[in-house]
């Protein structure tokens, strides 16, 4: 699907979809991703066929291969689709009960320019959001452009997350960044430096509290990854992104391992087509309540011209009320479906 973005390591043109269908019982779960599928999960489906789908997780396939750690999402996400579905139950109640269903959204800005920063953001404050991300370039001058024009414009108590998407590639630069950002009204800088865990030790240490807040995405997918940035204290903030940790349970144990270390965490969503911010959102109201589940979803922040879930969960006001019907409350828009599977999308 076609999307104008800009990112620290280029633009970006168009993101491939996978959209996984289960049947079972006369009903369809729905699962989404954001990579093409390939022979793993074409050797695996099969072996669904018959299965229990209450298995859930159970039932995915061990993998330590990233792609195909990301295409068992898409099938744990319509796996527990289908098993509400089945059940009459909403996801948040399958996934462990929320205590609370309205759920405040971060949108995601692209700009190109300052000036652009400031019109879309005051877009999305007309709009009653309190919490915005914007993406970052890993130019220090353009960042902290960025940052002072939706200052100028943001409500009080906006929490403002920019992502540099490790743009930044020395300890001293991704320093200085984190520092004058913060100074400007950044609350939380995701993913400035290109690095490991040691390198995020050495910028916190760095930092000694000064600034804004540095929180891990990438660092965040492996588990493996986030047990050290944990263990050693390497992040203020754990964002835990989709389409990444590899399943919906996946994703909850590693929500629940930062919060016993006292860490906060952010759930972030992604350029979905309205099927995986569903899910993400019925999971950030179960794991982080009250905080935010970041990025609205391709058609609404991310410049995509259609959206694949047919009448998508309303948004006002900043946030989000779950519906309480059975799975994750949306449809597939076959209209729309087909006609980019057929490629006939302007």
């Amino acid at each position: 699907m076609p999307v104008e973005l800009v990112f620290s390591y280029g633009r970006v043109d168009a993101f491939p979809f996978l959209v996984v269908r289960i049947r079972a019982g006369g009903k369809e779960g729905l699962g989404e991703v954001l990579i093409p599928p390939n022979k793993f999960l074409e050797r695996f489906l099969p072996s669904l066929i018959g299965a229990d789908a209450r298995g859930l997780d159970t039932l995915l396939p061990a993998t330590d291969n990233d792609h195909d750690r990301i295409l068992c999402e898409a099938v744990s996400m319509a796996l527990f689709d289908l098993v509400g579905r089945l059940s009459g139950l909403p996801l948040h109640v399958l996934l462990g009960g929320a205590e609370e269903t309205r759920v405040p959204l971060m949108p995601c800005i692209f700009p190109d320019t300052a000036d652009e920063a400031k019109t879309k953001a005051e877009r999305f404050f007309s709009q009653g959001y309190r919490f915005l991300k914007t993406k970052l370039v890993g130019d220090p001058n353009e960042d902290l452009a960025r940052i002072l024009a939706i200052r100028s414009v943001a409500p009080a108590g906006l929490v403002l997350q920019g992502d540099a998407n490790c743009g930044y590639t020395t300890l001293e630069s991704a320093r200085r960044a984190v520092e004058e950002l913060g100074r400007a009204g950044l609350d939380v800088f995701e993913d400035p430096l290109e690095g490991g865990v040691g390198d995020y030790y050495a910028l916190r240490n760095a930092l000694n509290g000064s600034g804004a807040k540095v929180m891990v995405d990438a660092l965040s997918r492996r588990t493996d990854d986030l047990v050290a940035i944990l263990r050693i204290g390497a992040a203020d903030v754990v964002g835990v992104h989709p389409n990444q940790p590899g399943s919906l349970s996946r994703v909850l144990n590693h929500v629940r391992m930062t919060q016993a270390f006292g860490v906060p965490v952010v759930i972030g969503g992604t350029g979905y087509t309205g099927i995986g911010s569903a899910a993400y959102q019925h999971l950030t109201a179960v794991a982080t309540p009250g905080r935010p589940c970041g990025e609205l979803g391709g058609f609404f922040d991310h410049g995509m011209p259609k959206n694949l879930a047919r009448q998508p969960l309303v948004m006002m006001n900043g946030y989000i009320e779950l519906p309480d019907t059975p799975g994750m409350g949306i449809e597939l828009d076959e209209e729309v479906l087909a006609e980019f599977q057929e490629g006939q999308s302007e």
